[in-house]
């Protein structure tokens, strides 16, 4: 009986481990959200922060419905080719 109390006491810890580890390594990364520190490798766009990696859509034309498009690479926006419409993906810093 002893040894079952032992081992679920032990697979509780193990949980609040990762747990406390998880919290532990999301936390800076929300201070510098709120403090406006930029994520690592983020980029600059009209005073918000873009995720390294990311494609979006900037300069749309209503009338014609063609937008330009940038991904942003560890800190560098990087010009992509054109996009219409409903193809093209979210605006950047929106």
């Amino acid at each position: 009986m002893l040894s079952l109390w032992m081992g679920t006491i032990m697979r509780v810890m193990s949980v609040v481990k990762v747990a406390l580890l998880a919290a532990a390594v999301a936390l800076p990364s929300s201070l510098a959200l709120a403090k406006g520190k930029p994520p690592a490798g983020a980029c600059a766009f009209e005073k918000k922060w873009i995720a390294t990696g990311t494609i979006c859509s900037y300069q749309c034309n209503p009338a014609t419905q063609w937008c330009s498009q940038q991904l942003c690479t560890n800190g560098f926006l990087t010009p992509m080719l054109p996009c219409y419409g409903s193809f093209c993906a979210a605006k950047c810093g929106g």
